[in-house]
């Protein structure tokens, strides 16, 4: 997949998240990221189950 293309893809996800997802992408502490991270997989792997 074109970098550009994943990149459209991650964002677009994350401006869905709810802000304290958000967040927690940021955080210092792993598994905080680790949680958010899989939020956002689960995420996009939804979307793209969806559409046809």
């Amino acid at each position: 997949m074109h970098p550009a293309l994943t990149q459209a893809i991650v964002l677009a996800a994350i401006s869905k998240l709810p802000e304290n997802t958000k967040r927690q992408l940021t955080s210092k502490v792993q598994q905080r990221r680790d949680r958010a991270e899989e939020v956002l997989s689960a995420s996009i792997v939804l979307t793209l189950s969806q559409r046809r």
